[in-house]
């Protein structure tokens, strides 16, 4: 059998005390103060503890080409290049997952800190309102009294100088609308959307104007939101909820032909699950007659910014552009919207089939229908700003 090493590796000296059973039961307070080596690998679900000579083999052994296990064993032992085979750190060429996740990381040209805060920073099984239930979501007031008051939301670097005040800002029809943007939180779950409003907010956001082909092979595109590159490769898919002529299931929306690539088709109740799901249990979200996932595709991204230590965060920006124009929109069409990070995108990704580490859910948005009545607040009421900052 023939063993290479992962393709991306980086270690952790972890000085943070650990539960320890058996220090318990010898009589102690239960925690491990020792240091410990941990190695993080983007291919695997969580960091493996290591020891020194393990570090020593992981040394020895190269990444790219394949040797043979028997004269690994030979030189390290046969139990060190067991451990750290079953703990993915040393790969033979089988089809494992966790070597199409390795094959991934070294096919897309990552930036490898950027490759690990992504696998890193899945949820799974995370209930944001099963957590405020046991008291793991703390109030601001919770939050003012353990840490102290927030940094305040008015800096000044030039204490000592007095400011320039600029003309007072001029108001139009646009202000009016950024004047009503707003985070809805309380949807109605009866409500379905029409299908003119539906088709017309997809393809304000996420439809293409037209694409330029810059070489044989390399489209850029263009929409009503920048993206970096041109590339925008951000995609929208679609769990439909209530809209009017749409099964309730999950879509994949096709931005140069403005239409939908029907997935999986669900009961009313299913698609209610996995909309739970899909915000991590935000209660105030998750009757949005629409939810839309953005998803990245890495593998686009990185083609162009191979490597690149802001190509990660460029992906990120080019969601913030989509949400906005999201809410921009919504808002004229006199729906409710919301833009969420906080979502199980590890249960996403396995639900949409997403290619582990060349794909990823990043956000999600959704939009409807508001509800006659307020259950969960939202920021409405306002303390007014001096005279002198608003708008005419």
């Amino acid at each position: 059998m023939q063993l290479r090493r992962c393709a991306h590796l980086m270690v952790e000296l972890e000085s943070e005390p650990r539960f320890d059973f058996n220090d318990l039961l010898a009589g102690g307070d239960g925690l491990d103060r020792r240091a410990a080596w941990l190695a993080h690998a983007p291919h695997l679900p969580g960091p493996v503890p290591v020891t020194l000579a393990m570090l020593a083999v992981l040394e020895a052994v190269d990444a790219e080409a394949w040797q043979p296990r028997a004269d690994l064993e030979a030189r390290f032992g046969a139990e060190k290049i067991a451990a750290l085979v079953d703990a993915g750190l040393l790969l033979d060429p089988s089809p494992t997952p966790a070597a199409a996740a390795d094959a991934a990381a070294r096919d897309v040209a990552w930036w490898p800190p950027a490759l690990l805060a992504q696998s890193r920073g899945a949820w799974r099984d995370v209930d944001v309102e099963r957590r405020g239930e046991e008291g793991l979501r703390p109030s601001a007031r919770a939050l003012v009294q353990a840490f102290g008051p927030a940094p305040t939301p008015s800096p000044r670097r030039c204490d000592d100088q007095p400011p320039l005040p600029l003309a007072p800002a001029r108001r139009t029809e646009f202000d009016a609308l950024l004047q009503a943007r707003r985070t809805c939180r309380n949807f109605d779950p009866q409500a379905a959307l029409d299908a003119g409003r539906f088709a017309t907010m997809m393809q304000r956001v996420w439809g293409a104007l037209g694409t330029h082909e810059l070489a044989p092979g390399a489209v850029v595109v263009k929409k009503t939101s920048p993206a970096g590159g041109g590339l925008h490769a951000v995609e929208a898919y679609v769990l439909v909820q209530r809209v009017e002529g749409l099964a309730p299931g999950l879509y994949h929306y096709l931005p140069m032909e403005h239409a939908l690539e029907p997935l999986q088709t669900m009961a009313a109740g299913e698609a209610g699950g996995w909309a739970h799901r899909f915000v991590a249990g935000q209660a105030w979200f998750r009757d949005a007659p629409v939810l839309v996932v953005m998803v990245a595709r890495f593998d686009r991204l990185f083609w162009k910014y191979r490597r690149h230590a802001k190509a990660w965060r460029v992906v990120h920006l080019d969601v913030g552009h989509l949400s906005q124009t999201m809410y921009l929109s919504a808002t004229e069409l006199g729906l409710g919207a919301f833009v969420t990070a906080a979502i199980n995108d590890d249960e996403i990704g396995g639900l949409l089939g997403l290619p582990l580490l060349r794909e990823g859910a990043i956000a999600l948005v959704g939009f409807g229908p508001r509800a006659a009545t307020m259950t969960h607040r939202e920021l409405t009421d306002l303390d007014p700003l001096p005279a002198r900052t608003r708008p005419l």
